[in-house]
């Protein structure tokens, strides 16, 4: 008579997706700003820059971060292009010799088409535009980022028309702008992106064999003069109008409750419609459940 059944971990399949989410900003997006996107240049020139700001706010200071973290391991010669990574040599006696940097996780090729190239001359100058977490999610969705005069490409490069005018990250939420060496606020107006998450199914797989859950707690199935006063519970199937003590009769099920190991009920699922019970096969309902 238990209305209650055990899942095992063979009952719980949890399964990842993506989905996105639109977003926008409706003008030239500010300077510096901790809750929305903003824009920074970047610039060749000798720490700090005259009028401009000391500290992680330095021109000086947002060129050599994106040059280090995006580009360094791309950059050959004088002309800023893409070239091999460069790569240190591990010795046999366990000493590192070679280049000091090496190739890190954001600094790598996002795709196979990705174009590196980076404004290298004096004060040369770039343009960021850096879209918070909240924003983004995980990352950018490739191919969803436009502007009045640029847009992705999905292959993490930043085209105005067919020409190539810098690179978005989309793990770390940036936009930059290399073209010609040259930069400015105004670069980005009206952008627009979709941000991807990756939630979380689990699905419950709720079995009902033929012989369990055949005996049910509905109220109205009990005789007339003792609905309302727990009869079902205190008296017994002897209670139960005539058509219910039949062997044809199965309960329909409705409702299934999850409960924790405290037997706290902590989620309800509805059926569209009442589902019959089988006397002869198995019976099962899947329960979908996203966190």
């Amino acid at each position: 008579m238990s209305y209650l059944k055990t899942l095992t971990t063979s009952d719980i399949i949890v399964t990842p997706f993506t989905v996105n989410k639109q977003y926008s900003y409706t003008g030239t997006p500010p300077g510096y700003s901790t809750s929305s996107v903003f824009v920074v240049d970047g610039s060749n020139s000798t720490y700090p820059l005259n009028g401009g700001l000391v500290g992680t706010g330095s021109e000086a200071l947002v060129y050599n971060s994106i040059k280090q973290l995006y580009y360094s391991n791309y950059l050959s010669g004088s002309n800023g292009q893409i070239s091999e990574a460069a790569t240190a040599s591990f010795n046999p006696d366990g000493t590192i010799t070679g280049p000091f940097y090496t190739t890190n996780y954001l600094n790598n090729i996002q795709s196979i088409d990705d174009l590196r190239s980076f404004p290298i001359g004096n004060n040369d100058e770039i343009s960021v535009l850096s879209i918070p977490s909240t924003k983004f999610g995980e990352y950018i969705m490739p191919s969803s980022y436009s502007d009045n005069t640029m847009s992705d490409d999905g292959q993490g490069n930043l085209l105005s028309g067919s020409i190539k005018v810098g690179n978005i990250i989309y793990k770390a939420g940036l936009v930059i702008y290399t073209e010609s060496g040259s930069g400015g606020t105004n670069t980005f107006t009206n952008p627009q992106w979709k941000s991807s998450l990756t939630i979380f199914e689990t699905q419950y797989k709720c079995t009902i064999r033929a012989n369990e859950f055949n005996y049910s707690l509905n109220p109205s199935l009990i005789s007339t003069p003792l609905r309302g006063q727990d009869g079902i519970l205190l008296l017994g199937s002897s209670q139960y109008s005539n058509f219910v003590t039949g062997s044809n009769f199965s309960p329909y099920v409705t409702t299934v409750g999850l409960y924790n190991e405290a037997q706290d009920l902590i989620a309800v699922g509805k059926l569209s419609q009442p589902l019959p019970t089988s006397q002869t096969t198995d019976t099962t309902i899947l329960i979908n459940l996203d966190r």
